[in-house]
């Protein structure tokens, strides 16, 4: 018990103590690119997909997060998105808001360059009267943070073929500084900057292979590097295996329900120190895709729920 008291105050710290606050993290990050990313906005079929993330089994206060996320193709050129993230840590709750835009232009017949901006809002949310405090004359726990809104305004760039593609983004390079009232503390919100690419192809006619990396890198913050080796059998299974650097490693799974409903889940094994008192971490989502006609589609591979166009023979 004195273990995960000792592992829970940490978390709390984590949150108010930190000079970077850390962006919400989803272990099956190919599900939610223009989460990160806006240049994704809209970028394939239209979906709407829920996620629902559970950090840590068995540590008091551990993270939370749910995702929202809308896809909206327009034309050729232009996609739309919208996100609402919300995440509990510990004392903590914060919801972020975003609206995604995205252009691509074609450099030729298969490849295309995408620009995407992102803009909204982050609201958080500090109970200091859900922590047991020792001594509760202590005026430093004593006036909560509530409902406090910063802007957020993010970018994201894309290029694409039907073979690779390669991404850099912020989702918000809006700095915050945040005034708790603990003595001492500060909590500064830093934009965070994260490199995605990756590889499609196929290994035999029902089996695609989509191996991929993300790094996400934050003032204040060890580097975070995914990388991940992942699966579509016969457009109506997915599945497949990723490695957290010195964090953990993650099984995923997903399929296929009727022609437009994907449910899945993945669960994350935890090699670091919290591994000795957490049981893992587990990730559910539910994906339901309005299909929008051929030629309002623009050809990417980079979602790990979206089939490629075996038209182009690749």
């Amino acid at each position: 018990m004195l273990s995960k008291q000792f592992i829970y105050s940490l978390l709390i710290l984590f949150v108010i103590k930190v000079n970077a606050q850390q962006e919400p993290q989803f272990s099956d990050y190919k599900l939610n690119i223009s989460s990160f990313n806006p240049a994704f906005a809209g970028f394939y079929d239209g979906s709407v997909m829920l996620i629902h993330r559970t950090q840590f089994v068995g540590i008091d206060g551990a993270p939370q997060a749910q995702n929202l996320n809308l896809n909206l193709p327009i034309n050729v050129n232009m996609g739309v998105g919208f996100n609402v993230i919300n995440q509990s840590l510990g004392v903590t709750d914060e919801t972020i808001i975003t609206g995604d835009y995205s252009y691509s232009i074609y450099t030729n017949d298969i490849t295309m360059l995408t620009f995407g901006l992102k803009a909204g809002v982050h609201v958080l949310n500090v109970d200091y009267t859900r922590l047991n405090i020792y001594d509760p004359s202590d005026m430093s726990f004593g006036t909560n943070i509530e409902g406090e809104v910063s802007p957020r305004i993010g970018a994201g760039v894309l290029l694409t073929t039907p073979k690779w593609f390669l991404g850099v983004s912020t989702p918000n390079f809006l700095n915050k500084n945040y005034n708790p009232t603990i003595e001492g503390s500060t909590g500064v919100s830093k934009p965070h900057f994260y490199f995605m690419t990756g590889y499609n192809t196929f290994l035999t006619e029902e089996i695609i292979f989509r191996p991929s990396i993300l790094s996400r890198a934050v003032a204040g913050a060890p580097l975070a590097i995914d990388l991940a080796l992942n699966f579509d059998y016969q457009d109506k299974f997915r599945f497949g295996v990723s490695y957290r650097w010195d964090a953990a490693i993650s099984a995923i799974a997903g399929i296929s329900v009727g022609k437009n409903i994907q449910v899945g889940y993945s669960y994350d094994y935890l090699t670091g120190a919290l591994g000795k008192f957490s049981s893992g971490s587990h990730q559910f989502y539910m994906k339901f895709t309005f299909k929008r006609s051929d030629e309002l589609r623009r050809i990417c591979n980079c979602s790990f729920t979206d089939n490629p166009d075996s038209t182009l023979g690749y």
